[in-house]
């Protein structure tokens, strides 16, 4: 079996490379369920405390593989349409229960890839390299940060083939950089470069090409370094933020912090503060 998903382990650092040059690096059925059972692998492993997803130059993931869109255009085609719904609600109901049982049995997955990096317990840094297009960016978009290089775009390029952006950076972009910026690449699926990304806060930093992944290695290496499962519980705190309101967030932060409170982390950070020495952290 072809390897699409090559990875490293470096000083708790999980480096996962996309990497089918051919089609510079886009999601196709194998890519995507390789990349599932790496995530596994990474949040399984309690060795395993910090992720870094980029891809094999020139580019980071150009999206999904356009080459299976035209098949499945043929095989609707050959199927006998239903007759046509009463409403669109009935419709999007119908439809919705449709996709649902696909995924069950593992069917259009690659949508869903980017909930999976957004569900990862454990901090996640995107270094994008090059073009990230479609579910590409979603991906990007997913890890909790990005670091581009110079030479890096990103596209919400499902407008070019008349779909629409399924994989969830409907929800993600606008929190990032508002609604006319997320509108604006969506409805043109024009690229936007990296200086650009930078000043609309869709990525935190930009650096020389040459210069990404170590610039990515060193921020993921001290992180590992770091308290991970605290880290863990931040995330978990900023993304039920999104939905909650003040007085929730607070009850949740509570729990959150009885849970740090009981861990090997706050313990060796509490003794290295009293001996005046840098505390070595377990991630547990």
């Amino acid at each position: 079996m072809t390897q699409f998903v090559r990875t490293e382990v470096r000083n708790g650092v999980f480096l996962v490379t996309l990497s089918d040059p051919r089609t510079r690096n886009a999601m196709g059925p194998e890519m995507t369920q390789q990349l599932y059972d790496t995530l596994d692998t990474f949040e399984a492993n309690p060795d395993l405390r910090v992720l870094v997803l980029t891809g094999e130059d020139p580019a980071f993931c150009s999206g999904a593989n356009v080459r299976g869109f035209q098949q499945a255009i043929e095989q609707r085609q050959q199927e006998t349409a239903p007759p046509p719904p009463p409403s669109p609600w009935e419709l999007m109901e119908r439809r919705y229960s449709l996709r649902a049982r696909r995924r069950e049995t593992g069917g259009e997955s690659a949508r869903f890839l980017p909930l999976r990096i957004w569900d990862l317990p454990k901090p996640s840094i995107a270094a994008v390299n090059g073009f990230a297009y479609g579910v590409g960016a979603g991906l990007a978009l997913s890890c909790d940060i990005r670091i581009a290089s110079e030479r890096a775009e990103f596209a919400e390029a499902f407008i070019r083939v008349g779909l629409i952006p399924a994989d969830g950076s409907c929800w993600q972009l606008p929190r990032l950089i508002g609604l006319s910026n997320t509108l604006l690449m969506q409805y043109t699926g024009d690229p936007v470069k990296a200086e650009e990304a930078l000043r609309w806060g869709l990525v935190s930093k930009v650096v020389p090409h040459e210069r990404l992944l170590e610039e990515a290695m060193a921020l993921a290496e001290r992180l590992a370094r770091g308290p991970t499962f605290s880290m863990g519980l931040i995330k978990y705190l900023v993304h039920q933020g999104l939905t909650t309101d003040f007085r929730t967030h607070l009850e949740w932060a509570g729990v959150a912090q009885d849970l740090a409170r009981e861990t090997e982390d706050h313990k060796e950070g509490v003794r290295a503060f009293l001996e005046k020495r840098r505390p070595v952290f377990k991630g547990r």
